[in-house]
């Protein structure tokens, strides 16, 4: 093969993986943490800007909806509450969960939410944002309580999960 008929195999190989690596995967996630100077667990929430952007469009029906305004951002933090939960399972009521607010961040949107501390020693959490529209959403938690850090993850048909 003479250098001319390899230039274009080499431009579509470099191409491809250009675009390949360029890629991101659809995923969330979501920080659980004691504030040692409030005594609140907080959580913290990070999702991709234009993921949030297409989901809530089709379920608001509403393709002009954006991240950009205060409307948008309360409508995300109440749609957050409704597809994120904790479970006490020693007694099976819900952990309550208190909305604060959320907030942009380059690419990623933040929602935070708070819930008295200490959590319960046994709970069952289920983090469903954003994969009813993204099948490929995968939504990771982490735990961080004392040193030490637990990590749940949800994908493709998962609910429930206890920890």
């Amino acid at each position: 093969m003479t250098r001319s008929q390899l230039l274009p195999f080499f431009a579509v190989l470099f191409f491809g993986t250009t675009a390949l690596l360029a890629h991101r995967l659809p995923e969330g996630l979501t920080t659980i943490e004691l504030n040692e100077n409030t005594g609140q667990i907080e959580i913290v929430h990070h999702l991709h800007a234009h993921d949030v952007e297409v989901v809530l469009s089709e379920i608001l029906k509403d393709p002009q909806w954006s991240l950009d305004t205060l409307e948008a951002r309360a409508q995300l933090s109440l749609y957050i509450e409704k597809h994120f939960h904790i479970v006490d399972r020693s007694n099976g009521k819900p952990v309550t969960l208190k909305l604060i607010g959320a907030e942009m961040d380059n690419d990623e949107i933040l929602v935070f939410q708070e819930a008295e501390a200490p959590l319960p020693s046994t709970l069952s959490m289920r983090h469903d944002a954003l994969r009813e529209i993204i099948p490929e959403q995968v939504n990771t938690v982490n735990i961080l309580l004392g040193s030490q850090t637990r990590t749940l993850v949800f994908a493709k048909k998962d609910t429930w999960k206890d920890l």
